[in-house]
């Protein structure tokens, strides 16, 4: 059962489309990313669902009703900024506190649900603190108590951790998720960071040129991509030129350079030029005999976790990782092999430019 409802959803500026035509159903507790370079449209569409920005064409409907057409103080919405927008003279207590007072709370009510959700954001002992006193992630938490405060039933998040050094974010992203599923409220959030769509939804709406490209759980949207696009948005990618030819064969038939290979090939998808796409850390080094491709590796990055390999291929350039178990025997100017297990390389909806 949808509760929120995006139909048909778009907004033109002069001859140009920000968003074109998205249609999108969100399940009661869904916590949906939606994720895309600048300019692609997900800061809009959240405006739009806001009320801060209107359509031109579509509605918008939350529980059954079409808030299409109401103001952004008459659609109970919650809502944390990108810049988290707290009130400089007022403490952390007030911050929170001052949703409550636009909907004329009583006293004894707000201070109750104030506490509640400082305690929930595990800030109740910096109730008295000003933003200019807390850490970065400490002020994201007062922005996210403040839009949860007033119970929405829906919350809308535009890059919420954008702001915060990379050691945090992660950790903000796990504290995000736990108080998201606690607490079980709709919750739609806007960001261009792969890492922060797949970790914390339930669901991730890819965006591109203002359209929706694909929609789908986390691993299916990253080990199963639709296109091009999907696959190099969303985590590093190979992009691989191939060839299709069927000549009346089952499986078809796959030429990746001199190698053929057997893959599930999109329904409708015609002889010629064809793209593959394969993730570095399902690609292994090997020695150059056995390898289902042969290659010379170009250069060797440390990266803590894992060793980063750029080997020059019999088929193309290839990004391949390598868990760090210890130092590697591989060096610069070794030729190697490469390989695969089945079911790790992919044929892409879309054809080769150029």
């Amino acid at each position: 059962m949808s509760f929120l409802r995006l139909e048909s959803l778009t907004k033109r500026y002069g001859s140009s489309n920000a968003v074109e035509d998205i249609t999108l159903d969100v399940a009661k507790g869904e916590f949906v990313s939606l994720l895309g370079p600048s300019g692609c449209g997900k800061t809009t569409t959240l405006q739009m669902i806001a009320g801060f920005v209107e359509p031109t064409r579509g509605r918008i409907l939350m529980n059954g009703e079409d808030l299409t057409d109401r103001k952004p103080n008459q659609r109970g919405i919650g809502i944390v900024f990108q810049s988290y927008a707290l009130f400089p003279h007022m403490t952390v207590a007030e911050n929170v506190r001052f949703g409550l007072e636009m909907r004329r709370v009583p006293a004894e009510e707000s201070l109750r649900l104030v506490g509640e959700a400082l305690e929930l954001v595990r800030l109740e002992h910096l109730e008295n603190r000003y933003p200019r006193e807390l850490s970065g992630g400490q002020r994201q938490r007062v922005a996210l108590a403040r839009a949860l405060v007033i119970k929405p039933p829906l919350l809308l998040l535009d890059e919420p951790l954008s702001n915060l050094d990379a050691k945090l974010r992660e950790s903000m992203q796990i504290e995000l998720r736990a108080i998201q599923q606690q607490v079980g409220t709709t919750t739609l959030m806007v960001t261009h960071d792969q890492s922060e769509a797949l970790s914390l939804s339930d669901r991730v709406v890819v965006m591109n040129q203002g359209r929706v490209v694909q929609v789908d759980d986390p691993f299916a949207a990253y080990e199963r991509p639709n296109n091009a696009f999907v696959s190099s948005f969303v985590g590093k990618t190979n992009l691989l030129a191939g060839r299709l030819d069927r000549h009346g064969e089952e499986p078809p038939a796959i030429r990746l350079g001199e190698q053929r290979i057997d893959l599930p090939v999109p329904p409708g998808l015609g002889d010629g030029d064809i793209q593959l796409s394969i993730r570095p850390e399902r690609l292994e080094l090997t020695d150059h005999e056995s390898g289902l491709l042969q290659g010379r590796v170009r250069t060797r990055l440390f990266l803590g976790n894992h060793w980063l390999y750029q080997v020059d291929s019999s088929a193309g350039e290839l990004l391949i990782t390598q868990p760090n178990l210890g130092p590697m025997e591989v060096a610069v100017g070794d030729d190697v092999g490469v390989r695969w297990q089945p079911g790790a390389m992919r044929v892409l909806e879309d054809r080769p430019h150029g």
